[in-house]
């Protein structure tokens, strides 16, 4: 048995996760391609006639502002759905819980051939489609650290080490760390109002107050985590001889919860009443456009007056 958790899913993992990996890389692969398609056409369609160009609040110009919005949404949706739906049946079980439902469903296993491939898969393939076109460092050292702090669970073997004996407390850690991933499913949500209302609607301060909230969420989740469940395991990482583990632990947790805490201080920025009112959004001219998508001008709302 090695003592590397990254080596022992690979070696031990019989190539479940790398099978059920590369047919949802495939799948995002699909959905870029998809949405690159949509890009080229709507262009096209510019360029053929400047003047006759099409509706930029349709949702064929908002493909093509930001195509990986697609798999984005569907990556953010299905781990969000997946994993509080792990905690939900497990908490709602009473005093006699189980990770195993009467039906005999292992919810960790659940997240581990289903939940975690769907979400490293697209990690790894946002970056080449995003994060490396657009030179997003941020994002990119962000997707990095949640698939080297997320690999080693996707077998026992692995989790056996990176959580220094307990593997059902560190498969926990994992699922519950990615209901953050509900933040990003409304975020989306949130700037698809932002292309396409005409005038103040109150679900848009509900959904701007909510995003805003589950990023302030995100960063007393991530301290809690830290402080309540990470450090104090750390004389069991010691015995186990995982320190490694643990470093890449709480540097991973510690990472994730001070971009969650840049990114809600960027949205707070222009004032908390830009969160409950809707102003439109000024157009930017066609051919701005090809500079895609930016994560840190979308958090801080592009909610800026008509000119």
């Amino acid at each position: 048995m090695s003592n590397n958790p990254w080596v022992e899913c690979f070696v031990k993992g019989e190539w479940i996760f790398e099978t059920r990996f590369l047919i949802y890389s495939l799948g995002y692969c699909l959905l870029a391609y998809i949405g690159n398609t949509c890009q080229k056409s709507y262009f096209a369609e510019i360029k053929k006639d400047p003047k006759n160009a099409p509706d930029h609040r349709s949702f064929k110009a908002m493909i093509a502002s930001r195509p990986t919005v697609i798999a984005a949404t569907v990556h953010s949706v299905a781990t969000s759905i997946i994993s509080c739906g792990i905690l939900i049946t497990y908490y709602m079980q009473g005093t006699n819980k189980s990770w195993t439902t009467p039906d005999g469903i292992n919810l960790l296993e659940v997240w581990q051939t289903v939940g975690l491939p769907i979400s490293i898969s697209y990690f790894l393939t946002d970056c080449y489609f995003y994060c490396l076109p657009r030179k997003d460092g941020l994002i990119f050292v962000h997707h990095i650290i949640m698939c080297l702090c997320h690999y080693p669970v996707v077998h026992n073997g692995g989790a056996f080490l990176s959580g220094a004996g307990n593997i059902e407390w560190v498969i926990w850690l994992s699922i519950i760390g990615y209901t953050s991933e509900v933040s990003t499913a409304v975020m989306n949500y949130r700037w698809y109002l932002i292309n396409t209302l005409e005038e103040n609607w109150i679900g848009f301060g509900i959904t701007n107050t909510f995003v805003a909230a589950s990023w302030a969420g995100r960063v007393v989740m991530f301290t809690y985590l830290l402080i309540m469940q990470i450090f104090p395991r750390r004389a069991e990482y010691v015995e186990q001889n995982q320190m490694l583990s643990y470093r890449v632990m709480v540097f991973g947790h510690a990472a994730i919860g001070m971009l969650s805490l840049h990114w809600c201080v960027v949205m707070l920025k222009p004032g908390f009443k830009n969160l409950f009112v809707f102003k439109k959004k000024k157009v930017k001219p066609i051919e701005e456009m090809t500079a895609g998508f930016s994560f840190a001008e979308e958090v801080s709302g592009g909610n800026k007056k008509e000119e």
